[in-house]
C-alpha cells in the first residue's frame, strides 16, 4: 500500500513483481536445502512439488491503484503483515498460548470472534503466502457466516 487518504487507499502496480521475486527466492531457497542434504550425504527422498502449495496468480487488469473504502461499503480493514509474531499486544483471555502464538485451528481462534490469517503453517505448508490468502480467506468468511447463522 502506497498511502491512506481519508477513505482511499492506494497502492503501488508492483504485485507481479512481488510474487516473482518471491517464488525466486523460494526456489533459491529449495536450491539450498538440496545442495546442503547432498553434501551432507543425508539419505533424504527426492523433493516433490505439493499441489496444496501451488497458487496461480489472479492478477485484476486493469491493476487496482486505488480503493475507495465508501464507495465500496467497507468499514472495517484487517491488515495482516509481518515476519515475526509478536503478539504481545493481544490482551484477550485464552487468545494466545504460553508460546505467545496464537490458539487457533486453521487460522480459526480457539476464542470465539478470533481470527488469525497468514500464520506460516495455519492449515498448510502454503499458509502464510500472499497467494494462500483467496484459500484462508474464503475458509474464514464461511465460518463466520456459519457463526452468524447466514
Amino acid at each position: 500500500m502506497n498511502g491512506a487518504d481519508g477513505m482511499v487507499l492506494t497502492f503501488s502496480d508492483d504485485v507481479a513483481e512481488n510474487i516473482r521475486f518471491a517464488d525466486e527466492a523460494s526456489a533459491a531457497l529449495r536450491l539450498k536445502v538440496d545442495d546442503y542434504i547432498a553434501r551432507a550425504g543425508i539419505a533424504a527422498p527426492p523433493a516433490t512439488d505439493d499441489p496444496a502449495e501451488v497458487v496461480a496468480a489472479r492478477l485484476p487488469s486493469p491493476p487496482i491503484t486505488a480503493l475507495d473504502l465508501a464507495a465500496r461499503g467497507i468499514g472495517t480493514i484487517i491488515w495482516c503483515t509481518g515476519f515475526d509474531g509478536d503478539f504481545s499486544w493481544l490482551k484477550i483471555a485464552g487468545a494466545i498460548g504460553p508460546d505467545r502464538q496464537p490458539c487457533h485451528v486453521d487460522g480459526i481462534g480457539t476464542t470465539s470472534g478470533l481470527y488469525f490469517p497468514g500464520l506460516d503453517f495455519a492449515s498448510t505448508r502454503k499458509s502464510g503466502t500472499i497467494l494462500a490468502a483467496a484459500d484462508e480467506t474464503r475458509r474464514i468468511v464461511a465460518h463466520i457466516l456459519a457463526r452468524l447463522g447466514a
